[in-house]
């Protein structure tokens, strides 16, 4: 297998095919992509083209990964097109570009290259100037990057306006509030935007501070005297990252110094990013002054992640432990079980890993199936069984049909087919037997749940890509209200 992955030479032309004589596969690549993501609507582009990889050149063709199935489909059906027709504007080889999914490329490829996520985040700190590191007083977390942080349909929107922040791109707005709820990422992005912009040597003059922070030293400083030098320090920047504003609700003099410093950095062309729990509507406690300052931002909220993007969320942070710890590999059924059954947000998914790994002793020992199964009942607690009635009431409330409906005789499809749905988790879901199963959907005898489950049973079977997302969005939403949590 022919696998390439170097730099071809050192010259440059202006030329786009000349540019293939000179120029390595990979910033080919990244030429091509800058070119197409140029001439795409920001909105449409940035949740899709941003998460794909440079992999390598395999067989004469150049892979590119996608993280998951979802980002591929997208951006085979919107981007696959333009793409190869501004590559191949750029190769001279003529090569072909061949979109696969990460999981999916051949492992020995995958073992020779390491994670490109996180490989990309690497070269970008080796290329960072020491200076530009020692002369900050900003401890970085080098864990939160956008190498680290895994990008999907319930943040792309947030992660790719804080991609354009962190490259210096023209922001109107000079307030952006990122919200939602506890353990979605939000500092995840702060501190991205944080370290790309140190790591490209960025000029600006930049601070990161939580809320509760700034109340904290404020408080002290007020005690003191002189706040003076809080005052400076959040003040004199180009961009201020205020993360958790709800920490200083009701706190009316930390309030109107926040407000202070907010005006002090937007009047001067800067930009402040603040993260929330709520959108700036709902939030309470605020002064009247910084309340309509808040309304005034740009607003983008960060959703909970999906099951796609939860399972990428445990492999990236696994694959993290295992730099230290190399032998902390997780199978796809570990990883499948701790996203069935810690319905908590990301936050939440990097416990049991973390657990996990005190578990095998920091490297002493592989992860075992029995180990997780030990970390998740002391996380998660002991895991209770969902009876019919949870599985059917689940799926009256995702699907809107009344209870009348389900245990019906109807043929219609938009009842028949969550009836058949609700039947076959009934199965997999529980110990029941076909006829207890018919009884609570009030059937004579156990021949229609029999034929309910076949059906798709079936359709998993053959790889029907749709039943199967179904499938695993009807159990997610069982297991949030085995968890306390409305359906999704």
């Amino acid at each position: 297998m022919g696998l390439t992955t170097g730099v071809e030479g050192q010259n440059s032309s202006t030329n786009t095919v000349q540019d293939g004589e000179a120029l390595g596969a990979k910033a080919l690549w990244s030429r091509s992509l800058q070119a197409v993501e140029a001439d795409s609507k920001p909105d449409n582009s940035q949740q899709w083209l941003t998460a794909i990889r440079f992999v390598a050149e395999v067989n004469k063709s150049i892979v590119i990964a996608a993280p998951d199935q979802l980002t591929l489909d997208r951006v085979t059906t919107d981007f696959e097109r333009p793409l190869q027709k501004a590559w191949l504007q750029r190769d001279k080889k003529q090569r072909r570009l061949k979109f696969e999914l990460w999981e999916r490329v051949p492992s020995d490829v995958r073992d020779m290259i390491g994670d490109p996520w996180l490989a990309e985040n690497d070269d970008a700190a080796s290329q960072a100037a020491p200076e530009d590191v020692e002369n900050t007083d900003v401890d970085l977390d080098h864990t939160m990057t956008f190498g680290t942080l895994v990008a999907g349909p319930s943040n792309a929107r947030a992660v790719g306006l804080g991609k354009r922040v962190a490259k210096g791109a023209p922001i109107p707005a000079g307030v952006i509030v990122i919200y939602g709820q506890p353990g979605t990422g939000k500092t995840h992005i702060l501190k991205a935007i944080e370290a790309e912009a140190l790591m490209r040597g960025d000029q600006r003059r930049l601070a990161y501070i939580s809320a509760e922070e700034f109340m904290t030293r404020f408080v002290s400083d007020a005690r003191s005297g002189d706040t003076s030098a809080l005052q400076a320090y959040v003040k004199q920047n180009d961009l201020l990252m205020i993360d958790d504003l709800h920490w200083i609700a009701g706190k009316a003099k930390t309030d109107k110094a926040f407000f202070g410093a907010l005006r002090a950095v937007t009047s001067m062309g800067g930009h402040v990013i603040i993260t929330a729990d709520a959108a700036p509507g709902d939030m309470v406690g605020l002064s009247k002054e910084l309340a309509g300052e808040i309304k005034g931002a740009a607003s983008v909220e960060v959703g909970t992640p999906d099951s796609e993007m939860r399972k990428a969320i445990v492999r990236r942070h696994a694959d993290l432990i295992a730099k230290d710890t190399p032998n902390f590999v997780l199978s796809d059924a570990m990883v499948d079980r701790i996203v069935a059954t810690v319905r908590g947000a990301g936050r939440e998914l990097c416990g049991v890993l973390w657990s996990l790994q005190l578990e095998t002793g920091y490297g002493e020992l592989a992860p075992t199936p029995e180990m997780l199964e030990t970390v998740i009942r002391r996380i998660a607690g002991e895991p209770r069984t969902p009876t019919l009635d949870d599985i059917k009431r689940t799926c009256m409330d995702l699907y809107r049909i009344s209870k009348t409906d389900i245990e019906s005789a109807s043929k219609v499809r938009t009842i028949c087919h969550p009836r058949q749905v609700a039947m076959y988790l009934s199965r997999v879901m529980t110990d029941k037997s076909f006829p207890q199963i018919a009884t609570a959907y009030k059937k004579k005898d156990h021949t229609t749940v029999l034929h309910a489950y076949r059906k798709v049973k079936k359709a998993l079977d053959k790889g029907d890509r749709d039943m199967s997302d179904e499938i695993d969005r009807v159990k997610n939403a069982v297991f949030d209200r085995l968890a306390g949590h409305e359906p999704a």
